[in-house]
């Protein structure tokens, strides 16, 4: 029992260095408050723009999603590797009410 302790505690030791070093290559760690902002190019399209709140999120846009607007398809990629990254995004839609709308009844 006290081996597998010591492999468990190794392994943990080697994950926070990793994440350590991950977030040197990125320049910043996550936080604090909403890291990305994703929103859609008007009119929508399918293509969406991504833009970084705070210090990390920044970065990471810059070193790894400079090229934009982002598909579909790239964005839910993008959204993996945020998880990963552990950084926090929100998606704003645009929406607009049927009631402020005089051309429909």
């Amino acid at each position: 029992m006290s081996d597998l302790r010591s492999i468990v505690d190794q392994l943990s030791k080697q994950a926070n260095a990793n994440a350590n070093r991950a977030y040197l290559i990125l320049g910043a760690r996550p936080g604090p408050g909403l890291d990305i902002m994703i929103r859609p190019v008007e009119p929508l399209c399918g293509k969406w723009f991504i833009d970084g709140r705070t210090q990390a999120g920044k970065n990471f846009v810059a070193k790894f999603w400079s090229v934009q607007p982002v598909s579909n398809q790239s964005l839910s990629e993008f959204r993996k590797q945020a998880l990963d990254w552990q950084l926090t995004y929100q998606t704003e839609i645009p929406t607009e009410s049927i009631i402020d709308n005089p051309g429909i009844e």
